[in-house]
């Protein structure tokens, strides 16, 4: 009786050893010593008559070289690492902005984000 059991352990040991083997590959993507650009902090807006002024302070280092900034389906990218930039011609509405830096190699930072809602009447 001790023998029928080994001999069923044993093929459910190398079946569990051989399905674990390549759980790891899940995470992998995520180890290594790729080093990102880090992101904006203090990001603010001030808004006016269908405008946004972005402000922001931009990391210390020189990983960092442009700025790129989206919302809706607009993506503008800077050609220099910017602390500010001017949105104009808004619609009246709610807008998620976010503002990443870019590397040299293309890699954005993870992204800073504000909620504006334009003003609709002018100064």
């Amino acid at each position: 009786m001790m023998n029928k059991v080994k001999y069923g352990i044993l093929p459910l040991l190398m079946l569990l050893f051989i399905g674990c083997e390549k759980m790891d590959d899940n995470y992998q993507q995520y180890i290594s010593n790729r080093i990102y650009s880090p992101k904006v902090i203090e990001l603010t807006a001030k808004v006016g008559y269908k405008t946004a002024l972005l402000e922001w302070t931009n990391p210390t280092g020189d990983i960092a070289k442009t700025i790129e900034i989206k919302y809706d389906d607009v993506v503008i990218k800077t050609t220099e690492l910017v602390s500010n930039y001017q949105l104009t011609e808004l619609e009246l509405k709610g807008y998620d902005i976010s503002v990443f830096t870019v590397d040299q190699n293309g890699n954005r930072s993870v992204p800073a984000q504000v909620y504006i809602f334009p003003s609709g009447e002018e100064d």
